[in-house]
């Protein structure tokens, strides 16, 4: 890379790609290997390795970062790392995911149109906001407040108010109330893809899964959502498990479970039906009790409210969760009990 104002020039991680010949010749980020290589060469000769070895240890430097931040991601989500998948974006996607990928030991693949994807990421980011107050002792009234007021900033910065999403964590420890709110623009709205079909859902669900598609079941449906069951796991001496995926109609996976239960039902229905099914998957030991880690599909909403532990409050955010949508709506609960 030159800089045109000091004319110095800069070895990047598609110089290095190139010099290894990673690159596909019909990448964005092609370019010829032996320009490549005579770029490494300096480099090489300082480090005293050869151009192969110099090339990998820029790339190894390149994604140390970039892996931090999936690795803490990873462990942030609880995402299983059967199910970790690397999607590069950029320019320069084919220079540094498939080292990325190599390295942490994931599955990848390059988006369609990786070249342009920074500026369509813009256009259809997410609006994002935080609401922390710190309650001691905070009643279902006061964790709806903090809900409400993270809904409302997102709705005043532009998002459109069916797409709105709130994930709230009361963390009884701190006597923090905390509500992410996040909320999609009217573009991000539009249909822009065409939706997959019925059986390539099936399909990416069993990889998923690691089982033959003809093992996948549909645990539940809505228009906008579909849930997969794989085969119960049994396990020695332990309980059985029952592996579920949350697909979207695009085929994008939306929630990963190793042992989940699900219940499908209609806003009008599940309502009413809610409080009985938290009950029934709350946990309760010398501790006390815990609420299972709950989500609902709602129309095009996922509602995350597996940071509520307490089981009164819980309901009181999934009751507010179903308000005012269509009685008819399509309402899919997914449980996780705790330990």
């Amino acid at each position: 890379m030159l800089d045109t104002d000091t004319g110095r020039l800069a070895i990047t991680m598609t110089c290095a790609a190139n010099a290894l010949g990673l690159v596909p010749e019909d990448d964005y980020a092609h370019a010829p290997a032996e320009s490549a290589r005579a770029a490494l060469a300096p480099l090489a000769a300082a480090l005293g390795t050869d151009v192969p070895g110099a090339a990998r240890a820029v790339l190894d430097a390149g994604v140390a970062p970039v892996l931090e931040v999936v690795e803490k991601m990873v462990d942030d989500y609880g995402i299983a790392k059967d199910d970790v998948l690397l999607v590069g974006g950029g320019g320069g996607a084919a220079s540094v995911t498939p080292h990325a990928g190599a390295r942490h030991g994931a599955a990848w693949r390059i988006a369609d149109h990786s070249e342009v994807i920074s500026p369509i990421g813009v256009a259809l980011a997410l609006i994002r906001e935080q609401v922390e107050r710190v309650i001691p002792g905070a009643t279902d009234d006061q964790i709806l407040a903090v809900r409400r007021e993270a809904e409302q900033a997102v709705i005043a910065q532009g998002a459109a108010p069916a797409e709105v999403s709130v994930d709230v964590t009361v963390d009884p420890q701190s006597n923090t109330v905390r509500a992410v709110a996040t909320g999609a623009t009217e573009l991000r709205t539009q249909d822009r893809t065409q939706r997959r079909t019925d059986g390539e859902l099936r399909a990416i669900a069993a990889e998923g899964l690691q089982v033959d598609a003809a093992a996948v079941r549909v645990l539940a449906a809505t228009d906008n959502h579909v849930v997969f069951g794989g085969p119960e796991r049994r396990r020695f001496l332990r309980k059985p498990t029952h592996p579920v995926r949350v697909l979207d109609r695009d085929g994008v996976v939306r929630f990963a479970s190793a042992d989940a239960r699900v219940q499908q039902s209609t806003v009008g229905a599940g309502a009413g039906s809610l409080p009985e099914l938290i009950a029934e998957h709350t946990a309760y030991g010398d501790g006390g009790s815990r609420a299972p880690a709950l989500q609902l599909l709602i129309g095009p909403r996922i509602a995350d409210l597996s940071g509520v532990l307490d089981e009164s409050q819980l309901i009181s955010l999934a009751r507010t969760e179903v308000e005012g949508q269509d009685r008819s709506e399509a309402l899919v609960a997914v449980l996780e009990v705790r330990s």
